[in-house]
């Protein structure tokens, strides 16, 4: 996987004391890291005490990895479980909300069971991510890869607010034929709800 193109550098980490430096460790990154990337967006979840920091490259490139310490400088005393990661963009879609401002971007992570992978990627390109792109309060849904870290399937929802999730039309995506017959075959699962900083 090494050979395809990085759309971004993704950041995850725990801030050591939780919320405390969250405003001042993002605004930190943004002015250190503002002339090397397209446009950064840092979001962070309360309930997980979980940083996420998007880094986007001006286009997707071939880029190598590289040690977290040194990427974040300073801002790296304040943070632990840290992970910087290359992503793979692999289906970006535009929600039937475009047009207006999220609020937050909901993560899903997971590595498909083995033997699965295939028939779970077609799942999330054919039925899952477009149509909950097309749920009434969803921004933007994008499909793409770790290259680096597992789990290895990223996904992620900016969203007009997380009530979204609970929603009668996104309920119905969620919960068709297919997706009961491969969802059990999500390993290594993660789900978080995450406010833009």
């Amino acid at each position: 996987m090494s050979d395809q193109k990085v759309g971004l550098r993704l950041l995850r980490a725990k801030p050591i004391e939780g919320s405390k430096h969250i405003a001042e460790i993002s605004s930190r990154l943004k002015n250190t890291k503002q002339a090397e990337f397209k446009e950064i967006i840092m979001t962070y979840s309360v309930e997980s005490n979980a940083l996420y920091g998007y880094f986007y490259c001006d286009s997707p490139t071939e880029l190598a990895p590289l040690d977290a310490q040194t990427f974040l400088g300073e801002a790296a005393n304040f943070l632990a479980e840290i992970e910087l990661s290359r992503i793979v963009f692999v289906n970006p879609i535009k929600g039937f909300s475009s047009d207006q401002v999220p609020l937050n971007r909901y993560a899903v992570e997971m590595d498909p069971e083995a033997g699965w992978q295939e028939e779970l990627f077609a799942w999330y390109d054919q039925e899952h991510l477009p149509g909950l792109a097309a749920v009434p309060g969803c921004v933007s849904a994008t499909r793409c890869l770790n290259l680096d870290h597992a789990p290895y399937s990223f996904s992620f929802y900016d969203l007009l607010s997380p009530e979204v999730l609970g929603c009668e039309p996104w309920l119905k995506v969620r919960y068709t034929s297919w997706s009961d017959r491969v969802r059990p075959h999500f390993t290594n699962t993660r789900r978080t709800m995450f406010q833009f900083l």
